[in-house]
């Protein structure tokens, strides 16, 4: 039989009530009690209390087979006997118990206690609830389950980061190239951009030269019959090239969004009108009719006149171009409700019905073989497209199919009335002037010279910067006109060297094949007051100087 432990410390029957453990036996889910030789409660528990239904005032001091208890638990005093008798502890048999108002299973075990020789000197009994902790045994499984369950989840969902995180970093690495890419192709778009304006301004000046021959040919020309069709077909292929010029540019200008509006009222009925005027000779040289419906009222939009302009020579430069010779174009201009309505329609090669969707695409042409014969670039309906719809309009193709001819209409927004004004007075004719040409191209400075001196003026030139604002300085004419893209000092320097000396004595104007918005903005920032774009028409020349006050004597 195994020894008791002595008992260090004792008490009056004999039993140490073992203050110290008090903390730990209150955290414990077992009842724990002791009970003296004398049979008396000398410790009491709390889980004791609560699981025995008995306060510990109750209980200690007390005989424990005087406590209910004790009547309770079945055989647990015969254990007590039997554990102080063999000295050994004794397992309490299971029991129910009412507590709570349920039947519960109780369990437990008697231990016997000895004094300091080695006699007994009491028992502790030790109880717990079998239900309850058949319960928490279950939640515990549930729990484990649970666990398991979510820790299988949580490595499921690791795997899915891990490849998403590695999907991520492929993602970041393909946009990091993408990105890259769009700024090479920026910087591509850059210098494609770059190089389209000056490839403009090479190709305006030959046209400027030959537009300035052309007017002094006129000038001097005789009336054969032969010399005047030779000058309607330099003049109409002079403003083909220049048209083509500005349908390039702006396609550009299309693709990245930078096409400027400057709107003003203008009468559509007189703008198409000249729009028609502008194409007359180009009809006739194909024998193609045009016959206009053109109201006598004035129809007032709120737009860019030049824009417009573009619009309606492109759509009446395609009719002429896609109509055989015989065939006829119908240009009406009209307004429905709150729109203004322009219509162009031909009687040429039509449109097949899968391309009328597309016909407005950059670059889309109905029949390459004649677009090439014709020397078209695809570009003009996705013009015309832009700036309509920049304007707030719309415009529709419609066609019966090939062969059946084409129509196309324009509607834009008419302006809000306004009151009307007294008429301008008639301007008077341009007085002589004294003027300067800056320009490096000879054949275009020269035959702008001859020009501006056949309407009397008086002209210097000068065929760099440099002699540009010396020239200036020493004869200090009342306009200059001046190129961009001079040797030694560009026409911006220039024109900020002269306003710097001459201050606002002399009216600058910018003459150059640099024409788009962003240039126009340099231009009035280095201090010019106009900017004409080559090949300059002669009569916008001719009322722009005739505009320019006369300089005080």
């Amino acid at each position: 039989m195994a020894a008791l432990p002595p008992r260090p410390h004792t008490t009056d029957s004999g039993l140490d009530p073992v203050v110290p453990l008090v903390p730990l036996l209150t955290a414990l889910r077992e009842a724990v009690f002791v009970v003296d030789a004398t049979e008396r409660v000398v410790l009491w528990s709390p889980t004791a209390e609560r699981l025995l239904e008995t306060p510990a005032a109750n209980a200690l001091g007390r005989p424990f087979r005087d406590l209910d208890v004790s009547y309770r638990i079945p055989g647990i005093c015969a254990a007590m006997d039997r554990a102080r008798r063999e000295r050994d502890p004794v397992d309490l048999p299971t029991a129910e118990v009412e507590r709570d108002g349920a039947v519960r299973t109780m369990a437990g075990i008697v231990a016997p206690v000895a004094d300091a020789k080695g006699a007994a000197a009491g028992v502790t009994v030790v109880l717990w609830d079998e239900t309850t902790l058949a319960q928490m045994r279950a939640e515990n499984a549930v729990l484990h389950d649970e666990l398991m369950a979510t820790a299988r989840i949580m490595e499921s969902t690791l795997e899915e980061l891990q490849v998403t995180n590695e999907e991520l970093r492929t993602t970041n690495d393909e946009l990091a190239a993408r990105v890259a890419e769009l700024e090479a192709a920026q910087e591509t778009d850059r210098h494609k951009n770059e190089f389209l304006a000056m490839l403009a301004h090479e190709l305006r000046n030959p046209l400027a030269a030959i537009t300035s021959a052309m007017r002094v040919f006129r000038h001097h020309a005789s009336a054969a019959p032969e010399l005047q069709h030779a000058d309607e077909i330099m003049e109409r292929q002079v403003k083909h090239q220049a048209r083509l010029l500005d349908d390039l540019l702006d396609a550009s200008r299309i693709t990245r969004g930078k096409i400027d509006l400057r709107r003003s009222r203008v009468d559509l009925t007189a703008l198409v009108t000249e729009s028609i005027g502008g194409m007359q000779a180009d009809f006739d040289a194909r024998q193609v009719a045009l016959s206009p419906m053109v109201p006598d009222a004035p129809i007032v939009v709120d737009a860019d006149p030049t824009r417009l302009t573009q619009v309606f020579g492109n759509l009446l430069s395609n009719a002429a171009k896609y109509t055989p010779s015989g065939g006829a174009v119908y240009v009406s201009v009209f307004t429905a409700g709150e729109e203004a309505v322009v219509r162009v329609r031909d009687s040429g090669v039509g449109i097949p019905p899968d391309m009328l969707p597309r016909v407005f695409d950059l670059f889309m042409q109905v029949s390459p073989s004649l677009a090439r014969s014709e020397g078209g670039l695809g570009i003009g309906l996705t013009l015309v497209r832009t700036l309509v719809e920049l304007h707030g309009g719309s415009v529709s193709a419609h066609s019966a199919g090939p062969g059946q001819g084409s129509e196309f209409v324009v509607r834009l927004p008419l302006a809000a009335p306004m009151e009307a004004t007294a008429p301008a007075p008639p301007s008077a004719p341009s007085p002589t002037r004294q003027m300067l040409i800056v320009e490096d191209n000879g054949d275009a400075r020269d035959m702008l010279r001859i020009c501006l001196e056949l309407e009397g003026h008086r002209v210097d030139t000068a065929a760099d910067g440099i002699r540009g604002v010396e020239a200036a300085l020493a004869k200090r004419p009342e306009i200059a006109l001046i190129d961009i893209g001079l040797p030694g000092l560009d026409g911006y320097e220039v024109a900020r060297r002269i306003r710097q000396t001459l201050g606002h004595g002399i009216t600058l104007i910018a003459l150059t094949g640099y024409g788009q918005g962003q240039d126009r903005r340099r231009a009035s920032e280095a201090g010019f007051d106009a900017h004409l774009v080559k090949p300059v028409d002669p009569e916008d020349l001719s009322r722009m100087l005739a505009a320019v006050p006369p300089r005080a004597a």
